[in-house]
């Protein structure tokens, strides 16, 4: 037969009334302390269920009857390993979470709970976590200042000697972007990310990327000079999606660097003006450029055949031709076929 002992609104056991009386003997146990039979619902004294003559000090209170069910003679919690390790019996905190301590019976359950109290290893990683989230926020914001305006912003991260471009790394811009899609719409300047290598090769080109004021995308300005040539474009590809506004004065593009300006097809804007090395062949395969609206073929010599290149592209609305060699009857066909279009020939 085993025993259930109360102590101060605490339950521990069970033992068998052999362990018990050895408990009771080393002092583990105390006299005042109550006991309640397996099977029974009626609390008694410690002494009483052991049937042992010993004075019983300022008796406590009696706990709450409760009907105590079957249980594992084995004490196998940390609860009861506590009484059998230590004079006083005590509920040890598990760390992390609640100690729950339960009888079960038929009338009623008696629950013990203790409450938790946060480690000083926890306490340290929810520190770390904020302060590494904070340190994210700055980057970001680091990160998103320097792309929006690097002329104005770079000289300053250099005079305070701040490492830009492992910050880049470390932001999200760090990260490398998938593989793009044709049918992407441009993103603006702060949701666009790249891997380290393709950003660090804009950078070195002297390519000015600027955001487009009130509005997604980006508008590229190759350097005057050196000027930009055709495999310089190839840099651009992978931020092709995101390309509305394309400036490229007096470069040395030719007509294989045609291939690559049709790769941005989001291009709304481009100047060619001065591009000498550009044929109306080349110029011809503008064609395929399904959001181009603005163009600049200023001194770049073309034919009058250009007209029907013009004519098929559908979303354009402006158009510049000064010194291109087209003839006025063609500049009148253009008007004519394209009455909407903004001609502006000299």
């Amino acid at each position: 037969m085993n025993i259930f002992v109360s102590r101060d609104g605490q339950t521990f056991g069970p033992y068998s009334l052999e362990q018990a009386k050895q408990y009771l003997d080393a002092g583990q146990l105390l006299p005042s302390d109550f006991a309640l039979m397996e099977g029974q619902s009626e609390w008694k004294s410690l002494t009483e269920i052991l049937d042992v003559q010993t004075p019983v000090p300022n008796p406590q209170p009696a706990p709450t009857s409760v009907q105590a069910g079957q249980s594992n003679p084995k004490p196998t919690t940390q609860v009861e390993a506590s009484v059998a390790s230590e004079a006083k019996p005590k509920v040890t905190p598990k760390e992390g979470g609640k100690k729950v301590r339960k009888i079960k019976g038929a009338a009623q359950v008696q629950t013990v709970y203790v409450a938790q109290k946060k480690g000083i290893v926890s306490r340290i990683l929810s520190t770390i976590m904020v302060f590494t989230f904070m340190m994210l926020l700055a980057v970001g914001g680091l990160v998103g200042a320097y792309f929006a305006m690097p002329e104005k912003l770079g000289p300053i991260f250099e005079k305070f000697g701040l490492p830009i471009d492992q910050l880049l790394v470390a932001s999200p811009i760090g990260e490398k972007e998938g593989t793009p899609v044709v049918s992407e719409e441009p993103k603006s300047a702060d949701e666009i990310s790249l891997d380290a290598d393709s950003f660090q090769t804009l950078r070195r080109s002297g390519i000015r990327i600027l955001p487009i004021e009130n509005d997604k995308g980006l508008q590229i300005i190759a350097p005057a000079d050196p000027p930009m040539e055709d495999d310089e474009l190839e840099t651009l590809m992978p931020i092709a999606n995101h390309v509305v506004s394309l400036d490229l004065p007096n470069s040395k593009i030719t007509d294989e660097g045609i291939n690559s300006i049709t790769k941005l097809v989001n291009l709304r804007k481009l100047n060619l003006e001065g591009s000498s090395a550009i044929s109306v062949s080349g110029a011809s395969k503008l064609k395929s450029m399904e959001k181009l609206e603005h163009l600049n073929l200023i001194n770049v010599k073309l034919e009058d055949s250009i007209v029907d290149t013009l004519s098929a592209i559908q979303s354009l609305r402006e158009v510049y031709l000064f010194n291109c060699g087209i003839s006025e009857d063609a500049i009148k066909r253009l008007k004519s076929e394209r009455p909407k279009i903004f001609v502006n020939a000299g």
